[in-house]
């Protein structure tokens, strides 16, 4: 019913009969009514309830086709679907349908529908950064390639080789690191002192280990200091 429809949608935007009714500037007993059942908006009115409530025309409309009148939810559903990208509209389409065909298939599928999510390789340096002492970096080192999910904004991975950041990061880990010559205050990055690698948090005027057993490394005026990129999280090994 009409009225039944027209409840569920005001509360739905969370309206009452007396803040609707001043929207539409009428009286509060006739939204009242309304929902009743005991009378109907024109077409006017209902354009002007559609815009306020923010649901189609065809919402409202007592059609004899039941499949095509969609719920509050369901125009929800697909107002969420026209606002994300194609490869979210295709993952979703591929859910329904392997949906679809597991609920008109007489026998269950023998296994689960898997979905492949994109990857790319990057080259990986195992133990090269130190978090202790200082290793040399990208000189003669071999890398190897690991795979990332496309959507990884890591431009290449390192190994953590020490002890002075830990717990944040162990002795064999592997890093994703994001090129950049500059982080912000709090974040940890790579850097090239002196020709030696150090995973670090950047503090002011220092490097901070995480470990209190491990100093900082505080600037002076005679290190030759470079920052190669932001440490944006750990490598998932089980991508491998």
């Amino acid at each position: 019913m009409f009225g039944d429809k027209l409840k569920s949608a005001r509360k739905n935007k969370q309206l009452k009969q007396s803040e609707l009714a001043r929207m539409l500037d009428i009286k509060n007993t006739t939204v009242s009514n309304w929902e009743k059942g005991l009378s109907k908006p024109d077409l006017d009115m209902i354009e002007k309830l559609c815009w306020i409530l923010e649901v189609d025309a065809n919402y409202f409309c007592e059609s004899h086709f039941e499949t095509l009148q969609l719920t509050i939810a369901e125009q929800m559903l697909i107002q969420k679907y026209r606002k994300i990208e194609k490869a979210g509209q295709e993952m979703i389409d591929f859910i329904l349908d392997k949906e679809i065909s597991r609920l008109t298939t007489d026998e269950p599928p023998l296994i689960d529908p898997i979905i492949s999510i994109p990857q790319r390789y990057i080259d990986c340096y195992p133990r090269l950064a130190s978090c202790g002492s200082g290793e040399y970096v990208f000189d003669g080192i071999p890398s190897e390639s690991i795979l990332v999910d496309e959507n990884c904004s890591a431009d290449f991975a390192i190994g953590v080789n020490g002890h002075s950041m830990e717990p944040t990061y162990y002795d064999g880990e592997i890093l994703l690191i994001k090129k950049q010559n500059q982080i912000n205050p709090g974040e940890k990055g790579l850097f090239i002192i002196d020709g030696e690698a150090f995973v670090k948090e950047l503090g002011k005027k220092k490097l901070i280990s995480h470990n209190p057993d491990y100093p900082d490394i505080l600037f002076k005026p005679t290190m030759d200091i470079t920052c190669v990129g932001k440490v944006i999280g750990s490598y998932d090994k089980s991508l491998a």
